[in-house]
């Protein structure tokens, strides 16, 4: 078969269908699941970006602050204070039923007193705003929990909202800001398929090898598709727990190196260990980007700094097919609409080799493209050498290949057989010389496809900030709540793009093992009448964080089959007790990743209200 000219695979259309058409819908913003978010009216932290995540689920937009207390000039509220002030002022106006507090005509009688801490600095801003009204959150014994509100301006890309924001400790969270409802109504879609959509156009271009510095110190950076954070070469790393600080010496290339003291961000968890992270600038070229890390020692790698995806979604775009960018006048994104030629794809797709669908990989350190299989076994047959291989599919399915052997390259000591095979790409297939090379099988359960630069004859972007971009087209719009379709019962689900996986009601929750697998019944019940129960392989456990004082709790999840309009998917779910919720089930982002945005103002955009 003929490869076609490459501009009929992938020309500036992909770059419409990812990036344009998700910039505005219907005059409002379209938001990703997670974002920068800036304070103009802070005046020491003006210019600085905050990560928040985006949430449809959640009713306000909450803040993490330190040192929250409240003052007042009521002479109702004399000589009271901290939780006993709160408290008095949730009673005086009737907090839980009325609308007193926030409808009083002189905000600036009681007074919020707040600290933020700048991440870049560590310097700590005392802050003062009037008390708008206060949030009473339910707590889990029966009673409620009285947070602040003050308004805000907080904008994202230029789109500045005065809103509620109540204030909080957030350090259990991973990210200090939450925007809710009171900033997206009006104002917002969102689509959860994607982690700083607004940073798209302008993501800067980097190589799949890159030089950098810090401090002046030249360092050699290496990028990484599959972990979120990045992480920074140091020795003799000593924590002040006392000055929240970290001491570390900095070695880059050349020997060159630095000894730096730097605020101390948070701890960063693992399994057995943890580590400290701090905020680094870090200069590409001409330009500066914060950057938080964590230290380690990585003498026995090749590079200084590996970037994770939290960094790159951020900052940057990633040009498979060339190294060494910074040198070079700065390039973003948007340069990609205007090339015929490219192609843009995510840190995991879904491709389509010789009719089998497998997943598929960038790699920044091969050439050839690289199809890991199970079994390699070569032979000869009359006057050509065959190959054998099998490949697993992303279903699980086995499939066996015979193919004859066009050549052999050598890396390192193992030797790969080359083969010619068909790959379905947006728009076309191209036919292309692939190595093989062994799977790993407890890495990876199924086949998968490393894809290089070779791949296509012009440029290959890599884009962290969504997966499956093969796939993506311009988004649908959906209420956040919508009608679904599951086991034949339709229902009403909440849209919530916060929350990472689905969850259905479920009671009578039963685990047993049957044929050597772990399996579960439960009873689904809904507000509209419906009941059934089912039986489902248990996928997994899903761990639930505790909050301060309590035990953490499991849930299993299965795998079930919804269909929301004409779209239909099989996700997990995890099984709860929802009786006290509105809705028997929520679709998080493993449904809703599926070209879809979310509106938080309207409901039913996409489907009819039952009866």
């Amino acid at each position: 078969m003929m490869t076609p000219s490459f501009s009929a695979i992938a020309d500036n259309a992909q770059y419409a269908a990812v990036v344009e058409s998700r910039d505005t819908i219907d005059g409002k913003m379209v938001l990703g699941r997670t974002e920068r978010v800036t304070f103009p009216d802070i005046e020491g932290l003006k210019g600085v970006g905050m990560p928040a995540k985006i949430d449809t689920g959640a009713d306000s937009t909450s803040l993490h602050a330190e040192n929250i207390h409240l003052t007042s000039t009521d002479p109702r509220f004399k000589d009271i204070e901290g939780e006993d002030l709160i408290k008095a002022i949730a009673d005086a106006y009737d907090a839980l039923h009325t609308t007193q507090l926030r409808d009083r005509p002189n905000k600036d009688d009681i007074l919020v007193h707040f600290e933020m801490v700048h991440p870049y600095t560590g310097e700590r801003l005392s802050l003062q705003r009037p008390l708008y009204r206060l949030a009473l959150i339910k707590s889990r014994d029966e009673g409620h929990l009285a947070r602040p509100v003050i308004k805000l301006n907080l904008d994202i890309d230029g789109n500045t909202v005065n809103t509620e924001v109540n204030l909080a400790n957030r350090t259990r969270f991973a990210y200090p800001l939450l925007i809710g409802k009171t900033y997206l109504k009006k104002h917002a879609w969102v689509d959860a398929g994607f982690d700083y959509l607004r940073e798209q156009p302008h993501a800067t271009l980097i190589g799949r090898k890159e030089q950098a510095s810090i401090d002046g110190i030249p360092l050699a950076v290496s990028l990484a598709f599959d972990n979120k954070y990045s992480i920074l070469h140091a020795k003799k790393i000593k924590i002040d727990d006392d000055k929240r600080t970290v001491t570390f010496n900095l070695e880059g290339e050349n020997d060159k190196d630095k000894t730096l003291t730097l605020p101390l961000y948070k701890m960063l968890k693992f399994v057995s260990s943890e580590r400290p992270m701090v905020y680094v600038t870090l200069t590409f070229g001409e330009q500066d980007y914060p950057i938080l890390v964590y230290l380690r020692d990585r003498s026995k790698h090749n590079t200084q700094l590996r970037l994770g995806t939290e960094a790159l979604n951020q900052y940057f775009a990633v040009n498979l097919s060339d190294t060494d960018l910074s040198d070079k006048p700065r390039q973003t994104l948007s340069t990609l609409a205007d090339n015929d030629d490219a192609l843009m794809i995510s840190a995991l797709e879904s491709i389509s080799v010789d009719d089998v669908t497998i997943l598929a990989t960038p790699s920044t350190t091969i050439k050839t493209p690289l199809l890991k299989v199970e079994r390699i076994d070569e032979k000869q047959a009359d006057y050509t050498r065959m190959v054998h291989y099998v490949m697993t599919d992303v279903d699980g399915e086995v499939h066996s290949i015979d193919k004859p052997v066009k050549r052999k390259i050598r890396i390192g000591e193992e030797v790969r057989p080359i083969v010619r095979a068909d790959i379905a790409l947006p728009h076309t297939t191209i036919t292309k010389d692939i190595a093989l090379g062994k799977l790993d099988k407890a890495e990876r359960p199924h086949t998968e496809l490393e894809i290089s630069p070779e791949l296509v004859p012009d440029d290959v972007y890599v884009n962290t900030r969504a997966t499956h971009l093969l796939d993506k087209r311009a988004p649908q719009k959906a209420g956040y709540v919508e009608t679904v379709k599951v086991e034949g019962m339709h229902f009403p689900a909440k849209l919530d793009t916060g929350a990472d996986i689905s969850s259905i009601d479920a009671t009578d929750i039963k685990t047993f093992e049957k044929n050597g697998k772990s399996m579960v019944t439960f009873t689904y019940r809904n507000h509209q009448g419906a009941k059934k129960t089912f039986t489902r392989e248990v996928v997994r456990i899903m761990k639930i964080k505790a909050r301060d004082g309590e035990k953490a709790r499991t849930r299993p999840v299965v795998a079930m089959t919804v269909t929301l309009g004409k779209m239909t998917h099989t996700v997990e779910v995890n099984l709860r007790d929802r009786s006290q919720f509105d809705y028997s089930m929520i679709l998080g982002k493993n449904f809703l990743q599926h070209n879809l945005v979310v509106s938080s103002d309207r409901q039913f955009l996409l489907t009819k209200k039952t009866k």
